[in-house]
């Protein structure tokens, strides 16, 4: 903890004393004990004497909240014990209060024990949703209203699609199809509106109406130009023959209007430059012949109008698009009664704009006066102008003795998060979200926490290695960009920015053993990337396998990047006998039994279909050889689907062990809960079991994950062998041009190609080029996360690769400074502490 940290603390340890909690915002990294924190700044509000209703704690999981809360009371319950003296002690210096009396705990503990309902630790979602409940009229909410789930959201934009496509004519229709992919043929019309739903609607949806239709077209040059421009081109003599037929290929291309290969040409890139660093043009290493400066500015104004208005008219298509989506699955929401999160957070935030707190109050039961938000920067935008409101008020800590009761009682507010951490970009989290705090909310001040009460000293020493060495990479070097165009150059500056910022972290359990490895595959001659990918995996699959049986009380973690690779990772493990579960459950079809069930419904669902049928009738349940398909269509017509269900399972649960069991009670109690809002066809029920997640009842000691997912947790041992993927990952859909963190976008546009944005306009420019800065810092956050997940071992794997390729494995051969290259195979490159470190718990 450095010098200001401390002398932020005391300060704020002073305040407290004198019955004032100033505004505060927390950096607390991996780790650190941010809950410890938090709690602590709730039980110094308490202690003070505030009413459990005045005080909100928002965090981004349940499971989250429970601890909060759980803390609280445990530690009171603890303090207040008569025989305890030590954890009496420690909350004493945990709040600040050295003379803290236990009978002020009890009391406190009563208090909250007996107005536990009224207290106010939730998730951000059930706080946006009690909002929500408090002004249905206001947010034009439909009555009887409730929440969807992640499947109902699907079948619901699904049927909205099939919505847009049933209600433009088929000329209309074609011409917006063939605008949004600038003219080219696509093969399905469906998988072309849903990217564009999917990727472009929720932020779309915040913006003005107009969001889509702000890039400025430029004006092609006259046809004189354009015909002055391509004799200029044809007849220029330049000695070297590569330029002349350069040349000639340019000027064929723009005298037939052929501009999409003009548009992409390398020549027009070096004439864009040169002309912004005031240079000669060059092709190669050769400069090209006076003469040619008013026929490549007519080429390279051709080429920019043909780019922008084919770019606009996708962008209009968009918008038209997303307006037309817009209107009809607010109609279908609408009249089925349902909401999504992301309905409900769009409608306050557009409401909060102008909301009169005392309204608030009255309707929430309750003034606010304490706000206290965990995980920060993965707040989104919008959820930020829902919270902002009631961020001023609790941070305006000034007393008006003059003012009413209401507007007089003492106030305080607290953030708490880790911008290394915010991996939640493609839900909508910005880690900026930092900067608004400290622009937008007077007085605040800021701490850090950089001492893991989690890691060992070794993890802590390869964490710190790793991220504050990334500049040796060569990712890291700065190019020349005087335009701004070149996408290298914003990812060296997401890399040196993380590095030159990253604090130095300190392990707390300074004897606490460790162990780290960072090892290569054998090398695949092949260029597929999955086989690359496969070599990883089976080394990390027989580590997994060693570290289990010589250690099987001991947590893994296996983290990866993409869902994919859970489902073959916990498909090799589990083939090869290992106990391994998902975080967040796994579908209920990892079970057979429950595969047989979902096939004697599909049976009655596709009688003509042999695949079903087969299966019954080759299972080891006899007593399912004789069910036909009219017999379960008349089960589920007469008794429904959840009986149904039931009967099936009696009929399969005999032949199963314990888990299998397990999973055909879990099926019928989700078929229970289906019932409820059931579409009308069976394969829309069999389709949900399929992708629905479950968690099994008992958490195995392997447990396999993406590093999303991953959040919030930790291991004794994680295992990494998914680190070849790009630091930039794909390309997206659209792209914002956001003015601050907080407000809604002014403008949207559809992506464009990197060696194309010399061509937009320098807003547009810096927009582009701040999204691919923003992703390659979310990567890094990403490995961030991953690393800092264990307690005590990490091992790495990756595929030998050239050390500048930019990839999360080459970012971090760099970092680790290892004497050998990383295009050596099959070798152990980085090795730190104890192989038996489990030995020495």
């Amino acid at each position: 903890m450095n010098q200001s940290t401390m002398t932020n603390e005391a300060s704020a340890q002073d305040a407290f004393h004198d019955g004032h909690l100033p505004p505060m915002l927390v950096r607390a990294s991996a780790g650190t004990g941010k809950t410890y924190r938090l709690t602590a700044r709730m039980l110094q509000i308490f202690f003070q004497g505030a009413a459990p209703q005045t005080v909100l704690a928002t965090t981004f999981t349940r499971k989250a909240a429970g601890e909060i809360l759980d803390r609280i009371l445990i530690t009171l319950a603890d303090a207040a014990d008569p025989e305890n003296d030590a954890a009496l002690e420690s909350l004493r210096q945990q709040v600040g209060l050295e003379t803290l009396p236990r009978a002020t705990c009890l009391q406190l503990l009563k208090k909250l024990v007996a107005n536990i309902h009224r207290l106010r630790i939730c998730t951000l979602d059930s706080l946006f949703t009690q909002l929500a409940k408090s002004f249905p009229f206001e947010l034009n909410l439909p009555p009887a209203w409730r929440l969807t789930d992640e499947i109902e959201e699907v079948w619901l934009r699904e049927r909205a699609i099939d919505s847009v496509i049933s209600t433009l004519k088929p000329t209309e229709l074609s011409t917006l199809l063939s605008m949004l992919s600038k003219g080219e043929t696509k093969r399905s019309i469906v998988r072309e509106l849903d990217s564009v739903v999917t990727g472009a609607y929720q932020l779309s949806r915040r913006c003005a109406d107009d969001a889509w239709q702000l890039l400025d077209r430029v004006t092609e040059p006259d046809n004189a130009v354009l015909t002055q421009a391509v004799a200029t081109l044809r007849f220029a003599e330049p000695p070297q023959k590569s330029i002349r037929k350069k040349l000639g290929e340019l000027a064929d291309a723009l005298e037939q209007r052929e501009l999409d290969s003009i548009v992409s040409d390398r020549l027009i890139q070096n004439y864009a430059k040169a002309k912004a660093l005031g240079e000669p043009v060059k092709f190669g290493r050769s400069v090209l012949p006076d003469g040619l400066d008013d026929a490549l500015g007519a080429l390279y104004a051709a080429a920019r109008s043909h780019t922008l208005t084919l770019l606009s008219l996708q962008n209009e298509a968009t918008g038209e698009i997303l307006g037309i989506y817009d209107g009809i699955i607010s109609q279908l929401k609408q009249s089925a009664r349902t909401l999504g999160f992301d309905d409900i957070t769009i409608r306050l935030a557009a409401f909060f704009s102008s909301i009169d707190y005392k309204s608030l109050s009255r309707r929430m039961d309750g003034a606010i006066d304490h706000l206290l938000l965990d995980e920060f920067q993965d707040t989104s935008p919008a959820q930020w102008q829902v919270l902002r409101p009631l961020a001023r008020r609790s941070a305006d800590t000034t007393i008006d003795q003059s003012a009413s009761a209401e507007d007089a009682v003492p106030r305080s507010f607290f953030c708490v998060g880790d911008t290394k951490q915010a991996i939640y970009g493609w839900r909508g989290g910005v880690a900026e979200i930092f900067g608004a705090v400290d622009q937008e909310i007077p007085g605040v001040r800021a701490i850090e926490q950089n001492t893991s009460y989690r890691s060992s000293p070794v993890i802590m020493e390869v964490v710190n290695r790793v991220f504050k060495n990334l500049t040796r990479h060569p990712i890291a070097d700065p190019t020349e960009d005087p335009m701004g165009t070149d996408k290298a150059t914003y990812e060296a500056s997401a890399v040196r920015n993380f590095a030159t910022s990253f604090p130095t972290h300190v392990a707390f359990k300074e004897s606490l053993p460790g162990y780290v490895r960072f090892e290569t595959s054998p090398k695949v001659a092949a260029p597929k990337a999955a086989l690359k990918t496969a070599a990883c995996f089976d080394l990390a699959v027989k580590q997994i396998i060693a570290l289990n049986e010589a250690a099987p009380d001991i947590s893994i973690g296996v983290l990866t990047r993409t869902n994919r690779a859970v489902a073959n990772l916990i498909f090799l493990l589990q083939s090869l006998g290992v106990d391994v579960s998902q975080e967040g459950g796994n579908p209920l079809v990892d079970s057979a039994a429950v595969e047989l069930v979902l096939s004697a419904l599909m049976m009655c669902e596709h009688p003509g279909d042999g695949r079903w049928r087969y299966h019954v009738e080759s299972s080891v349940v006899s007593d399912l050889h004789s069910v036909t398909a009219d017999q379960v269509r008349s089960w589920v017509s007469d008794f429904g689907l959840a009986r149904t269900v039931r009967r099936l399972s009696a009929m399969i649960a005999p032949h199963c062990d314990a888990r299998d069991q397990q999973r055909l009670k879990q099926l019928t109690q989700l078929t229970i809960n289906y019932e409820n809002n059931a579409p009308p066809r069976i394969r829309d029920y069999v389709r949900m079991v399929r992708e629905k997640r479950v968690e099994r009842p008992q958490a195995a000691s392997v447990r396999v994950m993406t590093v999303h997912q991953s959040k919030g947790l930790e291991f004794d041992a994680v295992v990494l062998p998914e680190l070849d993927g790009s630091l930039s990952g794909q390309s997206p859909l659209y792209l914002a041009d956001a003015p601050t963190v907080g407000d809604p976008p002014r403008a949207m546009t559809r992506f464009l190609n990197k060696d194309s944005w010399h061509f937009l306009e320098p807003r547009w420019r810096k927009a582009f080029g701040h999204h691919s800065q923003a992703k390659v810092t979310e990567t890094l956050c990403l490995m961030y996360v991953a690393i800092t997940r264990a307690r005590q071992a990490l091992y790495m794997f990756a595929h030998p690769a050239k050390p500048e390729t930019k990839t999360l494995a080459s970012l971090i051969h760099a970092g680790l400074a290892t004497e050998h290259s990383f295009a050596d195979p099959d070798l152990v490159h980085y090795e730190l502490g104890r192989a038996d470190w489990y030995q020495a718990n």
